[in-house]
This record gives C-alpha cells, sequence and structure tokens, in this order.
C-alpha cells in the first residue's frame, strides 16, 4: 500500500511548482494542488507502482486545472483586468509590452494540444524533454520534436503579428 502521506511530502513542491507555472498565480496553484491531493486519496487504487506516482500527480494536476479554469474563467479575467489597472504606470510603454506579450500568449492558447502544453511545460517550468515525455507517457525524443513544431509555429506566428 502506497502511503499519502509519503506521497505529499515528496512530490507536494514538484505538483505545487507545475501548477504554479501553468496558472502563474499562487493562490490558484495552492488552491488546485490541495484539490488533485484530495483526489489521489480518493484513488489510491489507481497508482500501480511508486515509479509512476509523479507522472499521475502531474497529469491529475494538470486536469483539475483545466476544470478549474473552466469553473472560474469570468472571475479570473476580471481579477487579472483589476490587478493591470492598479499597476499602470507608464501606459504607452506597457501597452506595447503587454500587446507584444498577450500576441506570443494567444498564439500558444492556439496551438493545437499537446504543443501547448509542451511549450508551457518547457518555457515556464524549464522542465526536461524527458520529464514532458512522462508526463504525456512519451518519449523525450517525442517531446523534443513536439516543442521544434510548436516554437517554429509561434515563430511564423510572431512574424504575421510584426507585419
Amino acid at each position: 500500500m502506497i502511503d499519502i502521506e509519503k506521497i505529499y511530502s515528496l512530490y507536494f513542491e514538484d505538483l505545487y511548482k507545475f501548477i504554479l507555472y501553468l496558472s502563474n498565480n499562487k493562490e490558484i496553484a495552492e488552491d488546485v494542488t490541495s484539490e488533485t491531493f484530495l483526489k489521489v486519496m480518493a484513488n489510491m487504487d489507481k497508482i500501480k507502482n511508486e515509479a509512476s506516482i509523479k507522472t499521475y500527480l502531474l497529469q491529475i494536476g494538470k486536469n483539475t486545472y483545466y476544470t478549474y479554469i473552466k469553473r472560474n474563467r469570468k472571475i479570473l479575467l476580471l481579477e487579472d483586468y483589476e490587478e493591470n489597472i492598479k499597476n499602470k504606470e507608464n501606459i504607452e510603454e506597457d501597452f506595447i509590452k503587454n500587446e507584444e506579450k498577450s500576441s506570443l500568449e494567444r498564439l500558444i492558447e492556439k496551438l493545437d494540444q499537446p504543443y501547448k502544453d509542451i511549450v508551457k511545460l518547457r518555457i515556464y517550468q524549464e522542465m526536461s524533454f524527458k520529464e514532458i515525455g512522462l508526463i504525456f507517457n512519451k518519449t523525450a525524443n517525442w517531446a523534443c520534436v513536439c516543442f521544434y513544431r510548436a516554437k517554429e509555429n509561434l515563430k511564423e506566428g510572431m512574424k504575421s503579428y510584426e507585419q
């Protein structure tokens, strides 16, 4: 029998950082991480062996995060808007930076799955291709090729934006 306390102590930080990378919000990361561990506790019988625990946790965490976003989309958009209003110092400069960042983020969001997740894991979470491959039950080479293809799509999209 696999001990949930042991799983929690070993993998809490990895799961939290992964969710933080996806959400870019500490409160959301805390909520989703807690919810993920509750789901894992309720489904301990689905964990086949200790070698697959981290991968299983990250998959459940990713799915829990996406469910959270669907449930709270309007609230999150309003909070982001209010935060941006409070922090404006140089509106013109911020606008240009945000427009470029937004364009890239929109392009990332338009990527097909799993390319979108792979880009986010690689860039924001700084995960290795091996770790990414494990999350998707694929090889490191598969993750590398997918990342390259996604990057090429993003380059083309940014060229269109700049013109």
